[in-house]
């Protein structure tokens, strides 16, 4: 066919009356879960994933990550601009807020050894966290050895189709950037050896709150 063809035909088919444009379908009644309290089961599955669960709350949040950075040792703190406040309050050497073009520090980006950023939201049935480029940066995930998500628990659902859609609302549309994260990288494509850390964070905290 020519490229005339196949657009006259794409334009047709999208006026087919039988096409589905409603909201994704979603299979959470087809899921099989130990435990009734999706926080829990959130909890248990990211564990599972090797994620680092911290159990904080609003007034604690401040705390609960000065503690990771005590424990961890970091160094050199990378976060977006809607942290601002938070970072204030962060004891550690040095600060840096993503809010300037890559560009401008590209060479120093891997000298930030930890970053914080928010979560959009949490899936129970893979234990795994959601975060989209309108809150942070993509780059803040991948680049910085440990990365800590703080993630609100009334914004834990059950299934990813469940999240998709809960975003869908909110925005109108899905974001350009939309990640699950189900903890620290890990490839076994060498061997079939499990290793950790391997195009993204090392060690991978959630701080629930």
């Amino acid at each position: 066919m020519s490229k005339t063809e196949i657009f006259n035909a794409l334009k047709n088919g999208a006026k087919h009356e039988t096409l589905f444009s409603g909201a994704t379908p979603d299979p959470k009644e087809f899921i099989v879960s130990a435990d009734s309290d999706i926080v829990a089961e959130f909890i248990a599955r990211a564990s599972a994933n090797k994620s680092i669960i911290i159990e904080s709350s609003e007034q604690r949040l401040k705390d609960s990550i000065n503690e990771i950075i005590a424990k961890e040792n970091a160094k050199n703190l990378i976060y977006p601009q809607n942290l601002a406040s938070l970072a204030s309050k962060l004891e550690i050497e040095s600060k840096i807020a993503f809010d300037n073009d890559i560009e401008s520090f590209k060479e120093r980006i891997f000298d930030y050894d930890i970053s914080v950023i928010n979560a959009r939201g949490g899936v129970s049935s893979h234990g795994v966290t959601c975060v989209s480029s309108a809150q942070a940066p993509r780059l803040l995930s991948l680049a910085p050895k440990i990365c800590v998500v703080i993630l609100k628990r009334e914004n834990i659902v059950k299934s990813l189709s469940e999240q998709l859609n809960k975003i869908k609302a909110e925005d109108g549309r899905l974001p350009t950037n939309v990640v699950f994260i189900s903890g620290p990288s890990r490839t076994s494509d060498i061997e079939l050896q499990l290793v950790l850390g391997v195009h993204g964070s090392q060690i991978f905290y959630v701080v629930l709150v």
